[in-house]
């Protein structure tokens, strides 16, 4: 009697085990699964510099709910770093198979920190002609017990 016991608590035990190794490895795949749509417009163009509104969606494809941690983007072109957002400390839920709109992250581009860059880049811009930028988006995924870094990039088309 004490062996069968011994042998259905250590079942018991084996099963609870794959049980949650399964669950965690779920969880976990579900952080790649993340997508990010990034949508740039300008905000405002002048000689003193450009702004640019990033609107950003967060799909989550999957079964797991998860929050990540407002996202930090930066803009390049051609490799030159151009401008980035504000670091803001703020977690965001989304749902299982759901999505999350963020609105209003704005990247600032000063023309004197970057000057032939940001010339050309304002010049075709005021010229009507269309520019494209490298959007990359950061932040950390929260599964509850593991965080996770997260990178995306995109290539957007920005025009006047």
């Amino acid at each position: 009697m004490a062996t069968l016991n011994k042998i259905i608590m250590g079942t018991a035990i084996g099963a609870g085990v794959v049980a949650v190794f399964s669950y965690f490895a779920r969880i976990r795949r579900a952080s790649v699964q993340l997508e990010v749509i990034p949508n740039a417009n300008i905000h405002t163009l002048s000689l003193t510099g450009l702004t640019i509104r990033i609107d950003a969606v967060l799909k989550n494809p999957t079964a797991a709910a998860f929050s990540v941690k407002f996202p930090y983007v930066k803009i390049t072109h051609k490799g030159t770093l151009l401008g980035s957002s504000q670091v803001i400390n703020k977690d965001i839920r989304i749902p299982a198979y759901g999505q999350v709109v963020i609105n209003e992250i704005m990247v600032e581009m000063p023309p004197l920190s970057f000057f032939s860059v940001a010339y050309d880049i304002i010049k075709t811009l005021n010229n009507k002609q269309s520019i494209v930028l490298t959007v990359q988006t950061l932040t950390t995924i929260d599964l509850g017990w593991s965080k996770i870094p997260y990178e995306d990039k995109k290539e957007i088309t920005l025009k006047k």
